[in-house]
């Protein structure tokens, strides 16, 4: 049985390269489709490498033989880099690989132009390990959340990373997708993109409304006026900070509550005659 070798992959990266992923997407890996950094595209051909069809593989394979050869020697270089991954490339260019390891001793060294053609062979042949993705990169978020109960998802909402809020503040349980707000890591501009979208949890609106520091910030307030779900009060009051370019506005929107649109109209009255 073969051994696996464990790799992370960014989460939204590692449905290209699952083994059930469509073959067009797969494809968008080898063409340079996928939004990905140098790096995190030679890790997915590294995959697609070992893929069950022949095609995939036989595309992999060449698009790693036509990497530039100063980008194989950072990536072999680089110690965040797997020694899987290392060791294929040193095979497909062994020269830029011996380069890279004698980088220290001679920044100035050119590295070779062409690798021999025989050291790009299919890394099948001699390799009993095949590459699977770590689980919570290779699942993804998206199915790990399926499977994980209430608690679970509201201690991952009050502590995970971006990837895990804004995929939490999405979740139909109102006690997970309020606890996302509560995370002491989420962002100003994560607070902005929430107040403006469409939310059914209204105590999430008023978790940001009584957030001192972040209603300081212009975007955040005028997104909250401007979002049928903020309770009336505090978007009448939160009207009085605005511009009277933004009044304007409001007052010829036919997409906010007519209560709003009246208020701005005769607060735009009121700024004119002083």
């Amino acid at each position: 049985m073969s051994e696996k070798v464990t790799i992370s992959v960014p989460a939204h990266l590692a449905p290209y390269v699952k083994p059930d992923a469509p073959l067009l997407e797969k494809m968008k890996v080898v063409s340079g489709g996928v939004t990905a950094t140098p790096a995190e595209r030679v890790t997915l051909l590294f995959f697609l490498c070992y893929d069950k069809n022949q095609e995939i593989k036989s595309a992999a394979l060449a698009a790693l033989k036509g990497l530039p050869l100063p980008l194989v020697a950072d990536i072999h270089a680089s110690p965040d880099t797997h020694p899987r991954l290392q060791e294929l490339l040193a095979r497909i260019y062994p020269l830029a690989a011996e380069a890279a390891i004698q980088a220290d001793s001679s920044e100035s060294e050119e590295i070779p132009a062409e690798p021999e053609a025989e050291a790009a062979e299919d890394p099948d042949e001699d390799s009993e390990e095949d590459p699977v993705a770590e689980d919570e990169a290779y699942q993804s978020k998206y199915q790990l959340a399926q499977s994980m109960g209430v608690g679970d998802k509201i201690k991952v909402a009050l502590t995970g990373d971006k990837e895990w809020r804004s995929l939490l503040i999405k979740d139909s349980n109102k006690l997970v997708n309020s606890a996302v707000v509560k995370n002491p890591r989420i962002t100003e501009p994560e607070i902005l993109m929430i107040a403006k979208s469409v939310i059914q949890n209204e105590e999430i609106l008023r978790i940001i409304c009584h957030n001192k520091e972040w209603i300081k910030n212009y975007s955040i307030r005028k997104a909250l006026v401007l979002n049928n779900k903020t309770p009336l009060p505090v978007a009448l009051r939160f009207m009085g900070f605005l511009t009277e370019k933004d009044l304007l506005g409001m007052a010829k929107s036919r997409n906010i509550s007519s209560v709003l649109a009246n208020n701005a109209r005769r607060m735009v009255s009121n700024k004119k005659r002083s």
